[in-house]
């Protein structure tokens, strides 16, 4: 089952989402041939996609990955609340690690 968890975006800023991967003993998994991905959405069923995170495996043996929007992705994000979600890519299954609100707080500073 997916971990629940919302997260806030500052419209026009970096984010960036660093998430480790461990297994039911609490060990890292090496996440050498995996690839993950993530979509924000104004709602589920939604057919637009309002952003869509990239991927930077930065430690593969201790399965630490970062999950990012540059600030040019944000600035494009009306501000609102959305959904999201992570996934991760492991040969061919398919599992949501995270998901939740995404809350897209609107920018001062322009």
């Amino acid at each position: 089952m997916a971990a629940s968890r919302d997260i806030s975006i500052y419209q026009g800023d970096t984010y960036a989402h660093e998430l480790r991967i461990k297994d039911s003993a609490n060990a890292n998994v090496n996440i050498t041939s995996r690839t993950y991905t993530g979509q924000i959405r104004k709602k589920r069923n939604s057919d637009t996609i309002n952003a869509t995170f990239t991927s930077n495996i930065t430690n593969a043996a201790n399965g630490i990955v970062i999950l990012s929007l540059t600030a040019a992705a944000t600035a494009n994000i009306a501000s609102g609340t959305y959904v999201y979600d992570f996934q991760e890519t492991n040969g061919a299954t398919i599992t949501t690690l995270i998901t939740g609100s995404c809350i897209v707080v609107g920018e001062v500073s322009r």
